[in-house]
């Protein structure tokens, strides 16, 4: 039902009220007063419903023309409209009404059809006006609507063709901030301070307008525009009467030389050159559209026309690059990153179009596009029958909007049948920043699905913290740019190994990227960094360079034999002089084993060959560029990056011409005595020897003298380095039933005996990538990557034990084992607590069945 309209009947004749009220009764509701006075206090309780009024002139207390003169005085009242009442109908009563601001009048005595008509017709009038009016002006700051502004602005530049005119859009630097931390009231009170500045620019000429949020717009005489930019340093930095201090304008200035064009694009024009200027301290807070933006604007709008043709035709494609484990020394995955090359304009630069698409939304397109690249790119190296290595893509800030961005990456891998742990989903802080209920969902979903989370850009901007704090995820990716400013400062003043130390709690792999030097890899190494990716091992690649750098890491089939190493180390000499090979061969043979090499393959096929090469001997002027090469490919390979480099060139003053010597460890010119290269080989050596005894020591440190499995600090070490694609996993606890009584019956020699047979049996039954450790006496912890399965674990775990029941017997006893199994699923954490629930499972074991396996089911202890 519609709300009746409200009329105020102002009238000290009580009949006289009541046949208005009469008349009026059946269309509105009436309110009464039987004097000024008596309005104006229900006006000031409910002046906002009252949509007429009817006065009488002559009353007591407060006559109608005193009313009005008080009305017009209160802006929110001045606006309704009032008739005035009067018993005469002279001219002079008229203009009397009429000068103290009636809308209208009628005489008395009522006729009631009159009455219905004017106020009918002025509750109309007053409506349109207002609807009016709320279009042509902004209600919070006063000034024209965008739309109105087009209007006048047009208006004015067609009646003044001869004058030059400047549009020019401000907005308020942060305004989103502060309005989040002071409330949108204090918002609104900056909002109308804004206007306020560029009312007093504008003067009476200039024509003001709001374009949207804290955005405004002005049309100025260019003239008087070139004569205020000294005023936009003054009122680019102005402290607000609201608390929030001192606030920053910033101005884009387009200066009209072409009136053909709609005043809509001569303000985009405008807004083009302030978010040019936007961001910037320091310096100029505006900036002028010029040939240099036109250029911009037209070079995106070229790109924007031919994007989607471009994809279609698959313009785009999927580049890699390796990321490479400091702890295993190998490739452990890649990063899959997208290139343009045009068929006219050639290869184009990411940071030219990237901004762009997520600037117009079709990043969300390109990305599906590059997701269901890896994906087939994963499904084709699986039914090769290539072992598998993850992929981490890009999830940009406008895909965390779509509601389906689950069901497209579920779609994706149900499609190519591909294991969702291969497939990383790197997401950019600046998301969490800008979406943060929205991004926390979507990531609880993906992680729910399999999807391995990554927080890339981390150090980058100020949400890093709070996203760790509000959602799940699997790795840490470290912005290159903060990664190299944490590695320029001293040790004791960067807060690089803090970052990654807390990763760790948080059981978070950290990734570095844009590693560049060798320094950088040491000092990432030190402080415990994972994973590392960068220029240093490799550049983006298409995925015919990555997939023959994949396989050569994985070992060539037809590896040449060369010599054992012997207990000096292997030396391997590089170099395209046959005599100068054979010179330095003789002169080292009595200390080391030397290869020799004449070019980068023959170099590489050594390596890959004995495993063992402890110093290269490089020279750097190998034909075709070899020298690089080989270089190159000690980077991308982790099991050959710590191998020193000595690099021979042919002077001192010719090495900076050389790059790749400077990233050798040490250099010396070819024309050397035969002492000199002797007493470097011998120091490098030496390092090389003691850099091993520190690994032999940890590696001892960790391992159970008896068996060589794991001990318990071992064991620890690698549960805190499993990862995300190492869940699910089954934790077993084995215990020998029998050792204790072979112990006393046949002696502690049987009784180690059983145990190393037990560790040799293990070895057998499990893989390579498992985790095996001697617990402590007759017990040992077996973790069993990918299995989730109880059936499948119990199976796994009998098949060990029976296996075992199998070896030889010792004495007169047969060999048993008893074991406990716990799993751990693909959203868990491993943790040590895991080892104690197979304990429970294992005594359960040894209760029931000995000699068999069961699996906690969470009813033991």
């Amino acid at each position: 039902m519609v709300p009746r309209k409200h009329i105020l009947v102002v009238e000290d004749n009580e009949l006289n009220r009541a046949m208005l009220c009469e008349i009026l009764t059946e269309q509105y509701s009436v309110l009464e007063a039987g004097n000024g006075q008596e309005a104006l206090n229900i006006l000031s309780q409910s002046g906002d419903s009252v949509s007429l009024i009817l006065l009488d002139v002559m009353m007591p207390v407060m006559d109608g023309y005193a009313f009005l003169d008080q009305l017009r005085g209160e802006p929110e009242l001045s606006l309704i409209p009032v008739i005035v009442m009067t018993q005469g109908s002279s001219e002079e009563d008229e203009v009397a009404a009429l000068a103290h601001g009636a809308t209208d009048f009628v005489p008395k005595p009522y006729r009631p059809q009159v009455i219905l008509h004017r106020v009918a017709s002025l509750i109309k009038l007053r409506e349109t006006a207002a609807m009016v009016n709320m279009f042509q002006y902004d209600r919070l700051t006063g000034m024209y609507s965008k739309e109105f502004f087009y209007q006048k602005a047009r208006e004015r530049l067609d009646s003044n063709p001869n004058c030059d005119y400047t549009i020019i859009c401000t907005n308020i630097e942060n305004f989103k901030l502060y309005n989040d931390s002071f409330g949108r009231e204090a918002g609104d009170r900056l909002l109308r301070e804004g206007a306020g500045l560029l009312r007093e620019l504008a003067g009476d000429t200039g024509i003001c307008g709001r374009y949207s949020a804290d955005r405004y717009l002005l049309l100025v005489e260019q003239e008087k525009e070139k004569r205020l930019r000294q005023g936009y340093s003054r009122f680019a930095e102005y402290r607000s009467d609201t608390s929030m201090g001192t606030v920053s304008i910033r101005w884009g200035i387009y200066e009209i030389t072409d009136r053909s064009v709609s005043v809509e694009q001569m303000c985009d024009r405008a807004l083009l050159a302030l978010d040019s200027a936007r961001g910037q301290y320091g310096g100029r807070p505006y900036a002028v559209y010029d040939d240099a933006l036109r250029g911009k604007l037209l070079r995106e709008k070229a790109i924007t026309d031919v994007m989607e043709e471009a994809l279609a035709q698959e313009q785009f494609a999927v580049y890699l690059q390796p990321k490479y484990s400091l702890k295993d020394n190998c490739m452990a995955g890649a990063e899959a990153l997208v290139r343009w090359i045009h068929p006219e304009w050639g290869f184009m630069s990411p940071g030219e179009f990237i901004p762009l698409f997520e600037k117009n939304g079709f990043i969300y397109q390109l990305d599906q596009y590059i997701w269901e690249h890896v994906c087939a790119l994963l499904s084709q190296w699986k039914k090769q029958g290539l072992p598998l290595l993850p992929v981490s893509v890009n999830v940009s800030r406008s895909d965390v909007c779509h509601t389906h961005l689950v069901d497209v990456l579920r779609g994706l891998i149900e499609k190519h049948d591909v294991d969702p742990k291969y497939l990383h989903l790197e997401i950019t802080e600046s998301a969490y920043a800008e979406n943060p209920g929205q991004i926390v969902s979507a990531v609880s979903q993906l992680r729910a699905l399999g999807f391995p989370i990554e927080m890339d850009d981390f150090g980058s901007g100020y949400s890093s913290l709070n996203m760790l704090s509000q959602m799940k995820l699997d790795i840490l990716k470290l912005d290159m740019a903060f990664v190299r400013n944490e590695i320029a400062k001293p040790t004791d003043q960067s807060i690089l190994g803090d970052i990654i130390a807390m990763a760790h709690r948080m059981r978070l792999g950290v990734v570095a990227e844009g590693v560049e030097a060798r320094e950088q890899v040491n000092r990432l190494m030190t402080v415990g960094c994972d994973y590392v990716q960068g220029y240093y091992f490799a550049k983006p690649m298409p995925v015919k360079e990555f997939e023959p750098l994949w396989a050569a890491q994985r070992g060539p089939a037809d590896a040449p034999s060369v010599p054992e190493a012997e207990e000096n180390g292997v030396i391997l000499i590089v170099d395209e002089n046959p005599g100068y090979r054979e010179r330095v061969r003789e002169l080292l043979s009595d200390a080391y084993s030397v290869l020799t090499a004449a070019d980068a393959d023959e170099a590489l096929d050594c390596l890959h060959a004995c495993g063992d090469v402890a110093l290269i001997v490089l020279s750097m002027t190998l034909p075709g560029g070899g020298s690089d090469r080989l270089m190159k490919a000690l980077r991308q390979d982790m099991a050959l990056w710590r191998i020193p480099v000595l690099a021979s060139v042919p002077s001192g003053e010719s090495v900076k011409a050389l790059p790749a010597a400077m990233e050798a460890d040490d250099f010396l010119c070819k024309c050397h005595p035969v002492f000199d290269l002797h007493r470097r080989i011998d120091q490098m050596m030496e390092l090389v020897r003691a850099r091993r005894r520190e690994r032999e020591l940890q590696d001892e440190a960790s391992r159970d003298f008896l068996t060589g499995l794991l001990n318990r600090r071992g064991l620890q070490s690698a549960m805190d380095g499993l990862r995300k694609e190492d869940l699910p996993l089954a934790v077993y606890l084995f215990d020998l039933d029998n050792l204790k009584q072979t112990n006393d019956t046949c002696g502690h020699d049987m009784g180690d005996q059983m145990i190393q047979c037990f560790a040799a049996m293990l070895r057998r039954q499990t893989r390579t990538g498992d985790i095996l450790c001697r617990y402590g006496g007759d017990e040992f912890v077996v973790i069993l990557k990918h299995l989730g399965q109880g059936e499948d674990a119990v199976k796994k775990g009998n098949e060990i034990c029976e296996a075992f029941r199998k070896s030889l017997g010792v004495g007169s006893m047969a060999p048993a084992s008893s074991v406990g199994v716990a799993l751990c699923g693909p959203d868990e954490r491993p943790s040590m607590n895991l080892i104690e629930k197979a304990d429970w499972a294992m005594y359960r074991a040894k209760r029931e069945n000995k000699g068999s396996c069961c699996l906690w089911d969470g009813t033991d202890g």
